[in-house]
């Protein structure tokens, strides 16, 4: 099964799922890509997973707004391809930190290994706006994965939190009730 992150449909099996799997079969398939699994990203949540919630959100978006969703799900799958733990990397005397840095990367290494279009690389390179202050998004889908990968790292890392807390507070408050 392939989910994304708060969705109920899979991707390899529901009708919506089977448009968006079809787009983007190559990458998921993809030795490099998958590698993205070795590393943890926000909270719990791998790279690769939340590489595929971000794709999957702008491929919903983006055709719901009939924009170019294609483009959008593919640069969503490698807008975070640069394969370290930005937990523990250390950046190099004079090299910026991860926030600063990893599009670049990503696209860099998305241009190596796959053709890229100019609206992949312009998703891929500006999805840190506005962090990244001078990368400013030249077309509507790049707006869209702006929004959306700060909306799933919002999910991937506030919500599980929030559940931990709920639990530990269910637990004290059953202790409570049976003392």
């Amino acid at each position: 099964m392939l989910k994304a992150i708060g969705s109920k449909a899979d991707l390899l099996v529901d009708r919506e799922g089977k448009g968006y799997y079809y787009m983007v079969s190559d990458l998921l398939e993809n030795e490099l890509v998958l590698k993205m699994k070795e590393y943890i990203h926000h909270g719990d949540t791998t790279c690769f997973q939340h590489c595929l919630n971000v794709s999957y959100y702008n491929y919903r978006i983006c055709r719901f707004f009939s924009l170019n969703a294609r483009a959008a799900a593919r640069a969503g799958l490698l807008h975070d391809l640069f394969l370290y733990d930005w937990h523990t990397h250390k950046p190099e005397k004079g090299e910026r930190l991860h926030g600063f840095t990893h599009a670049e990367t990503a696209l860099k290494n998305a241009k190596e290994n796959f053709y890229i279009s100019e609206l992949e690389g312009d998703i891929i390179e500006k999805h840190m706006f506005p962090l990244n202050i001078t990368a400013v998004p030249r077309y509507r889908e790049t707006v869209v994965i702006v929004l959306v990968d700060k909306y799933c790292g919002l999910l991937e890392t506030v919500i599980p939190r929030m559940k931990r807390i709920v639990t530990v507070f269910h637990r004290g408050e059953s202790k409570k009730r049976s003392a």
